[in-house]
């Protein structure tokens, strides 16, 4: 949790293993075609060919945050970050050499039961190799050593791949986390590659995770992208980038939302851009809430928000982080508990009852929702990126499937009436749906997004 206060490499040195591994991590595809029998709401054909762009979603781009290993027995979770679980580097090696796998193996086993791709977190030094947890260790083999013992341990356990991904650190610009340097961060980074490549070369290596909402934390993130190691920039190292896409609890007189969220995105691509990232690098989102506010004094609880909010806040974060490129986005979090200390939760959509992580709220059932509105592939017209955007602030999804089209669509400023003309049924962000047979019909859309189908 955020204290908010093409190729990987030029010459890979495993050659052909790290060609399969970005083709499995970049699996939101995103290709021009052709199209010549895609139908809008009214029925009629599109004129002529043109290009679309098109994406598949797949099951590992729902991921979420879960300590309790609860959520598969509710939720249809692609894939897990083990951040916040009690399996951090201090947590794990007890002492020197010595590694207390039981939790993490109950974490793993739950995850690979149930098909959800893993990613772990390594970060939090152990108090033996260096005066504080946020602090690289003072030989930096150790930290060699620790991940050389976690690859062996995870690359075939129960007889399959136990963690798929290995993130250097989290958030490293945010000092409850990491008060080393940029290029501190940096060695850390090639030396998680070089163990890779030495034990597991089919595990992949996520560059730190960074909060992005606030001007330093971009300049720290800039910083650590224009570091060189080894003679090498930094990027050669890992195979996607993660930041946390939280954005500011307020902006003004309004909540943050998920728009506000990709906008961040959008200054994250510059900032890569300009420090020579490639443009086709995957791009996860590491966290994502809302109502995360700042404060010098400590974490405070988020301001509650509806239901309804909190369900627009689940479909519209998956539908545009889908339709903007990323690979996974982990919602933080699944099981999450009331602090005593702030009489509530730092973020303010929720999956399940804090506590209570058997009671799924709307917002968890959005969560599978979402899912089901995206089976099929998200198409963008006209060489456009899909979810666009007209004058009024509408957004549309068009997802073509084997059944026909949907389009979901939402305003998150005004209520606005929509044609839909041609649509058999609607069907709203809890799952109702409703028939459509008159010619001409139009509905109205709001902050919430809703699903219309033409077969």
């Amino acid at each position: 949790m955020a204290a908010i206060s093409g190729g990987r490499r030029g010459a890979p040195s495993t050659g052909a293993s790290h060609a399969c591994l970005l083709s499995r991590i970049f699996s939101i595809a995103v290709v021009s075609v052709t199209v010549t029998a895609l139908f809008s709401l009214t029925g009629s054909s599109l004129s002529a060919p043109s290009p679309h762009v098109r994406i598949h979603v797949p099951s590992a781009f729902f991921g979420i945050h879960d300590g309790s290993g609860q959520s598969y027995a509710h939720l249809d979770v692609g894939s897990v970050r083990l951040w916040d679980a009690g399996v951090s580097w201090k947590d794990v090696e007890t002492t020197p050499g010595t590694y207390s796998w039981s939790r993490l193996d109950s974490l793993v086993s739950a995850a690979q039961q149930h098909g959800a791709e893993v990613t772990f977190v390594i970060a939090m030094t152990p108090s033996f190799y260096a005066a504080s947890p946020t602090q690289p260790p003072t030989d930096l083999a150790h930290y060699a050593d620790y991940l050389r013992a976690l690859m062996t341990h995870y690359r075939d356990f129960n007889g399959s791949r136990g963690i798929d991904a290995y993130q250097v650190w989290n958030e490293g610009n945010i000092s409850t986390f990491w008060t080393g340097t940029p290029h501190q961060l940096a060695e850390l980074t090639r030396i998680a590659d070089q163990v890779r490549d030495e034990v597991d070369p089919g595990a992949v290596v996520l560059a730190p995770s960074f909060a992005v909402r606030l001007p330093y934390q971009l300049r720290f993130m800039a910083d650590y992208e224009e570091q060189r190691v080894g003679g090498k920039p930094v990027w050669r190292y890992v195979d996607a980038n993660a930041p946390s896409l939280y954005p500011k609890a307020t902006y003004g007189l309004r909540i943050g939302e998920p728009e506000d969220g990709m906008r961040l995105l959008a200054r994250v691509r510059s900032l890569l851009a300009h420090a020579g990232v490639p443009a086709g690098m995957p791009l996860w989102a590491s966290e994502v809430n809302y109502g995360v506010a700042s404060s010098p004094d400590g974490p405070v609880a988020a301001t509650p928000i509806s239901d309804r909010h909190q369900v627009a806040n689940i479909m519209r974060t998956y539908l545009l982080g889908a339709a903007r490129g990323l690979a996974r986005l982990f919602w933080y979090r699944y099981d999450w508990n009331v602090i005593a200390s702030v009489g509530g939760t730092l973020g303010n959509t929720l999956l399940t009852v804090p506590g209570d992580w058997d009671r799924i709220t709307p917002a968890g059932r959005a969560f599978d929702t979402v899912q089901r509105w995206l089976d099929g592939r998200l198409v963008g017209r006209h060489g456009k990126r899909p979810c666009a955007r007209d004058r009024r602030g509408t957004y549309t999804c068009v997802v073509v499937y084997a059944g026909g089209t949907r389009r979901i669509m939402w305003n998150p400023r005004h209520a606005v009436r929509v044609g839909v003309s041609g649509a058999a049924y609607r069907e709203d962000a809890v799952g109702v749906r409703s028939r459509i047979s008159r010619r001409g019909a139009t509905i109205r859309v709001s902050y919430e997004p809703v699903m219309v189908v033409s077969r």
